[in-house]
This record gives structure tokens, C-alpha cells and sequence, in this order.
């Protein structure tokens, strides 16, 4: 035992060596990071904190057990910045950060990829997230549900759409709620991000200083492959054969004359890329938390900034401010209201889903040729809303990310949510060669509606026209045009007819290419002065009525019957039941054999439904709803035309309008020429599913109807 008078001896000559010899000090300890910035072909910047202050080093190499090449900085800091340069493109590097005096943090986790050859075009997985940074459990669940889904699969770079930290974007709220979050992302991808509202309570644009700034390294001199915006506020950067448009539509001027108006047009102006990417925090189309039609930023850039992008012919915007997922069909066009957007401004009004109504298709990067916008803003939170824009295809109140992977001309993009399943998905589809002529328009159908009405239906035999043109005649001889519907349009009411009087129609498709050849020609009848419109509902337990089987049947179970079941089920695939067919059939006594069908609706009860489109079929051979199974049904050999399809996205009603094959098929049945079969419901996707209320459901309103409108 040391004595006090040694102890105090010892103290008064080590005190001094320790505080004069930089070697003897405790090593720092890494408390952010590392984390990745303005990764491009050549270089990437590497960023870390720690607890106290030393010089910076970076230790690389190719192999995890090699790192022979080294970055340092001499400056003594807490904040480590170092450029990594003399890279080779589109090679995964490893690496470790410390000082001079030691190595910090670095293992086999701790590595990158550069990016590839500006203009190739090598598979690229992107991961986008929005208003994340919220420190909660669904925050970490979508990371890890993500994380999960992607396995092995490198995420070549992600992006955070705005409000990174809540509710401050204080330094303290970044370390807790992103970069605590995020760890393996941090050290292994690198990120991009844009400024939301949150973020701005404590940072400033115009002089690029505050928490935000503080953390971000983002090439303001156009070191990424963009031209140069001279600020961290908005910016552009390419990967391979993609540029993105990262701009700031917080604080910055959102005017036509503004800054970055006039950046943004010089940027565009030199893009080469196959893909165009824009995002911002604040979205031009929602209905969520916030409301695109009352929202000076929203308003504004969607006025402002949608036409320029479109102009140079953007494939996909992404956005977050609105905590909810909403997805646009394929449009342009539209600044405006939603209450003024109609078909008009879509050039694709389809699921974009390969396996639905198709891909998204657009030739090259022509101007105003049609984009996906994407609300991204649940990955931390959700905050409801009405969810009803007319621009969106799909609207879900769920948190989640999105996904996207490009390969060559093909974009595929699924959104996740915070359990692992995908609740959305849609594919753009781009060529380098100008579209071909459409095929003509097939089965035009006109119907009298009333004794001034007829309603036109054709089939789509193209799906790559830009819209129809439909002209009316009084003796199939002289023609003149009566109106132009958008693409996704296949019917038309004409008004304003006289009573009495038959009218002759046809219709062609057109694209940028040309018009189709027309269609068959068709005509009807107004009905006499005086005849009237009647709608029936045949639903069990309304009005008396009884006449509906319903049941379903299962691919895996085949000799199993469903017809007492308090609800109908469509799946492609579930588990061991494997697929799950609806079968649906109304009797029709009551309603004249010589009524004039104007149109049909199924409605339909939905709970537990999955991302998918599900179709209507005629079906062609008899059943009955208490011996029908996968083995006397013969699903596939009776299954005949389609007559409708819908794409639940949550619990409730849906009512699917039948197609002009649905209105004869119904017409058929009422005036005997075609055998009543029902109908039959299965999914479009192997993972789709849902469920449907049956005849037997306690509740007569959420029973299965179909509702006839016919003329007497």
C-alpha cells in the first residue's frame, strides 16, 4: 500500500506527462456516424463526430482485411469531414475513420460502393423515406421492415424527403431520431435529403446554417454530375443512368424568376440521363394532413415548378409533408385545383402494374410525356385525411417506404409498409424509339339511356393511345366530331339527343404517332317521349328480395364448399389454400324481359383487402352456392369475358361499374338469350387478397347488390 506522501509524490509527476503528451490521452469515441455524402464515380465524403477532439483519417481499400490507401485531415475537430478521391467507379470499397493515433470505428459492415459510369445503366436499388424522423417504434419498424425485405441486396442510395428530425430539426433530435436510427444505413449508403418544415425551425436556407446545414455535405458546385447551384438548399446529382433534382421548396423562392427556378432550367437543360427524378418536402398533390388546393408552398410548386419539369420531361416527383402514401396515375398537365382535374391530364389512368392494365410506358424523355407523383411522408407517422385526390390512384393511411429499382429503361416501385408487405407497386416503362399507331378501338356498344341519352362503351385494343376521338352521324354516311376523352376513358354519355331517333357512332385512338383506324360502327334509339328510367338493388333482406348464391372455392382444397360462409373470398395465393375464386349470381325475377339495360353496378363490401386489382368474369356454366367447389367449378374453363375490375384500398364499399360487355351480358340474362351463371371474382397478383361480406352477413346493407338501370 502506497502511503499519502507517495501517492501525492506519484500524482505531481504523472499529472504533468499526461496533460503535456497528446499519446497518453484517452482516445476519442465516435458518437455519430460514420455516415456517407456526394458519393459520385471517383469520390465520396465521409463524415463522423466524436466525443473529443482529434485529427481525421480515413483507412480504404478493396478488400476488408487490406485498407492500403488513406484520406486524413490534419485539423483538430469533433466534426470529421474527409473527401475520399481516386476512386474507381462502381466498386465496393471497405473502410475504417479514427486519427492519426487510432483506428475509431470499422469492420466488414463498415463499407460502400461508389457510383457507376455516368450513363450506364446497372441494376440500382434506391430506398425513400418521408417525414421519418419521429424517434417512435413505427419509425424503426419501417427501417427494419426495409431492412428485412432487402436481405443481401445493396441499397445503392436513399433519400429523406423533409422533416428528418422532429419537431425542431434540433442537433439533439438529428442524433437521437436519424442517425440513432439508421446506423448500418448511415455507414453503408449514401444518403441525400431535402429540407422539410420541421428541419427549418432551426436552419436557414439563405445563409445554409442551423443543425441541418451543419450535418449536410451536399455538392453545391455541381461535384455530383449537376450543374453547380452554389448552395446546399437544392442541388442535383447523377447515379449511372439516373439525375436527380433535389430542391427546396421551404425557404427558398419559389417564383418563376427566382434562384432556383433559374438553376433548376439550367440543370435540366443539360440532363442526359435516361430517368429524371425530382424531390421536395412539400407536395403538389394531396389530400392528407395537408391540402394541395390551400397550401401557399404546395400551390406554389406545383404552378411554378410542375411545368418546367414536365417540359423537360420528368418521370417521377417524390414528396413527404402529408403523413400518408398517395400515388398518381400517369399524368400531365395539371396546375390547377383538384376540383378542376378530370382524365383529361392522364396519359395513363391505369394501375401502372405489369400484371393489371400495364406499365407506364413513355418513349424516351420527350417533353410532357407523363410522371408519377408520390406522396412518401409516412415513415414515422401517419396522420389521416381524406385521402381523395382525383390525381391519385391509390391513397393509404399506412406508414411504410418506398422502393425503387432501375434497371436500364425499366423503373420498378413498390411501397412498403412497416409489416414487410408490399402495399403498392406500378412499373415506368421507357424506349428510345417513337410510339407506334394504336389499333382501333373494338366492340363499341351504343345503348338508349333516356329519350334524349345514349350511352357509348368500346374496348381498349392498344393501351399505348393518348386519348379517343368520337364522332356521331345521323345516316353512317356523313360524320362529324362529337368529342375527345382521355386514354383511359372507354365510354361516353351523349346528351341533348331528340326522342325517337336512331344515331350511328364510331371511335378512333390516337397517339403522338397518329390516329387508329375507327371502330366497328354502332347505333341505337332514343327512347319515346315519355318512357322512364327505373334502378332495382337485388340485395338479401331488401324489399323482400331473396334470389343471391354466393360462395367460393379453393384451389388447395378442392373438394371443399364455402356456402354457408359469412363472407366470399379472391386471393392468388393463400398458403394452403391456394387461390380463392368468389362466385356471385343475383335471380332477376321481377324486372321486365323487355327492359332496355342502360347500366350496371356490382357493390361489394370490402374488409381485410390487400394491394391488388381483382376482376369480374361472366360466368359461363351452372353452380350452386351449396356444392360448389374448386372440383365441379372448373374455374379456368368457365370463365368468360371480363366485366369489370376494382382496386381496394381499404374497408368499405366499392361499386364496380360493369363494362358494355357486363351491360349485354345483364341484357342477355333479362331477355333470355344468355343463360344466368353469375359471375365470378379473382385476383389479377399471386399476393392479393380479399375478403367481401356474403347474403349471410348479419348486416343487409353490406350485402352483395347488383343494381340494374333500365328504361320500361
Amino acid at each position: 500500500m502506497l502511503n499519502s506522501r507517495m501517492r501525492r509524490l506519484l500524482q505531481s509527476c504523472i499529472l504533468p506527462l499526461i496533460l503535456l503528451s497528446p499519446s497518453l490521452t484517452l482516445a476519442a469515441t465516435v458518437v455519430r456516424g460514420p455516415y456517407l455524402q456526394s458519393a459520385t464515380t471517383d469520390s465520396i465524403t465521409v463524415r463522423w463526430r466524436t466525443d473529443t477532439a482529434t485529427d481525421s483519417r480515413v483507412q480504404f481499400g478493396t478488400s476488408s482485411g487490406s485498407l492500403t490507401s488513406l484520406a486524413s485531415n490534419a485539423a483538430s475537430t469533433t466534426e470529421h469531414v474527409v473527401k475520399l478521391t481516386g476512386l474507381t467507379a462502381g466498386t465496393k470499397y471497405f473502410y475504417n475513420v479514427g486519427s492519426s493515433s487510432a483506428t475509431q470505428a470499422g469492420d466488414a459492415t463498415y463499407y460502400f460502393k461508389t457510383s457507376p459510369t455516368t450513363g450506364s445503366s446497372l441494376p440500382t436499388r434506391i430506398w425513400v423515406i418521408g417525414d421519418a424522423g419521429t424517434g417512435s417504434t413505427g419509425q424503426a419498424a419501417v427501417y427494419n421492415a426495409y431492412r428485412n425485405y432487402t436481405g443481401s441486396t445493396y441499397t445503392d442510395f436513399w433519400m429523406m424527403l423533409g422533416d428528418n428530425a422532429y419537431s425542431s430539426g434540433t442537433d439533439a433530435e438529428y442524433q437521437t431520431k436519424m442517425f440513432n436510427m439508421y446506423p448500418e444505413m448511415m455507414r453503408q449508403s449514401p444518403l441525400w435529403a431535402t429540407i422539410g418544415n420541421h428541419d427549418g425551425v432551426s436552419a436557414d436556407s439563405a445563409t445554409q446554417t442551423g443543425p441541418y446545414y451543419d450535418w449536410v455535405t451536399f455538392p453545391k458546385n455541381g461535384e455530383a454530375g449537376g450543374v453547380a447551384s452554389g448552395t446546399e438548399a437544392y442541388y442535383s446529382f447523377n447515379y449511372g443512368n439516373i439525375h436527380v433534382v433535389v430542391l427546396d421548396s421551404l425557404q427558398s423562392s419559389r417564383s418563376t424568376t427566382g434562384a432556383m427556378m433559374n438553376w433548376m432550367k439550367n440543370d435540366l437543360a443539360n440532363v442526359t440521363a435516361t430517368w429524371l427524378i425530382a424531390i421536395w418536402h412539400h407536395p403538389p398533390y394531396t389530400k392528407g394532413s395537408h391540402d394541395s388546393d390551400t397550401e401557399t408552398n404546395l400551390i406554389e410548386m406545383r404552378k411554378n415548378f410542375l411545368p418546367v419539369l414536365e417540359n423537360y420531361g420528368v418521370d417521377l416527383v417524390l414528396t413527404g409533408h402529408s403523413h400518408s402514401y398517395e400515388r398518381s396515375k400517369f399524368i400531365d398537365g395539371h396546375y390547377g385545383l383538384s376540383s378542376t382535374y378530370n382524365s383529361s391530364y392522364e396519359k395513363n389512368g391505369g394501375s401502372g402494374r405489369v400484371d393489371g392494365t400495364g406499365a407506364y410506358t413513355k418513349a424516351g424523355s420527350l417533353p410532357h410525356s407523363g410522371a408519377v407523383y408520390s406522396v412518401v411522408g409516412a415513415s414515422g407517422q401517419v396522420s389521416g385525411g381524406t385521402l381523395n385526390h382525383p390525381a391519385m390512384f391509390l391513397s393509404l393511411n399506412e406508414m411504410g417506404s418506398m422502393i425503387l429499382d432501375v434497371s436500364g429503361p425499366t423503373m420498378e416501385i413498390k411501397y412498403l409498409n412497416n409489416n414487410g408487405t408490399v402495399r403498392d407497386y406500378f412499373t415506368i416503362s421507357k424506349g428510345n424509339t417513337s410510339p407506334t399507331v394504336p389499333a382501333a378501338p373494338g366492340g363499341l356498344a351504343a345503348t338508349a339511356a333516356s329519350q334524349s341519352a345514349i350511352n357509348l362503351a368500346w374496348t381498349d385494343n392498344s393501351n399505348n393511345e393518348t386519348g379517343f376521338d368520337i364522332e356521331r352521324s345521323s345516316d353512317s354516311i356523313t360524320w362529324a366530331a362529337l368529342a375527345s376523352v382521355g386514354s383511359n376513358i372507354q365510354s361516353y354519355a351523349n346528351t341533348g339527343l331528340s326522342a325517337s331517333t336512331k344515331y350511328y357512332y364510331r371511335v378512333r385512338a390516337k397517339n403522338s404517332a397518329g390516329n387508329s383506324a375507327y371502330s366497328n360502327v354502332a347505333n341505337a334509339t332514343t327512347l319515346a317521349a315519355g318512357s322512364t328510367t327505373v334502378t332495382v338493388d337485388l340485395r338479401d333482406g331488401l324489399n323482400g328480395y331473396a334470389g343471391t348464391q354466393d360462395t367460393y372455392v379453393a384451389s388447395g382444397v378442392t373438394g371443399a364448399n364455402f356456402g354457408t360462409s359469412a363472407a366470399v373470398l379472391a386471393d392468388g395465393s393463400d398458403g394452403s389454400n391456394g387461390e380463392l375464386v368468389s362466385l356471385l349470381k343475383w335471380s332477376l325475377t321481377g324486372i321486365p324481359s323487355t327492359a332496355a339495360v342502360n347500366s350496371v353496378r356490382v357493390n361489394l363490401q370490402v374488409f381485410n383487402p390487400t394491394a391488388g386489382t381483382y376482376r369480374l368474369y361472366a360466368r359461363n356454366a351452372a353452380w350452386s352456392e351449396s356444392t360448389a367447389t374448386w372440383a365441379n367449378a372448373n374455374i379456368a374453363g368457365n370463365q368468360g369475358t371480363e366485366i369489370g375490375s376494382f382496386a381496394p384500398n381499404a374497408n368499405g364499399l366499392y361499386t364496380i361499374t360493369l363494362n358494355s360487355a357486363g351491360v349485354a351480358l345483364v341484357q342477355g340474362w333479362l331477355n333470355g338469350t344468355v343463360a344466368n351463371h353469375g359471375l365470378t371474382i379473382r385476383s389479377s397478383g399471386t399476393a392479393d387478397g380479399i375478403d367481401l361480406r356474403s347474403r349471410e352477413y348479419g348486416t343487409v346493407s353490406q350485402r352483395p347488390t347488383l343494381s340494374i338501370t333500365y328504361q320500361n
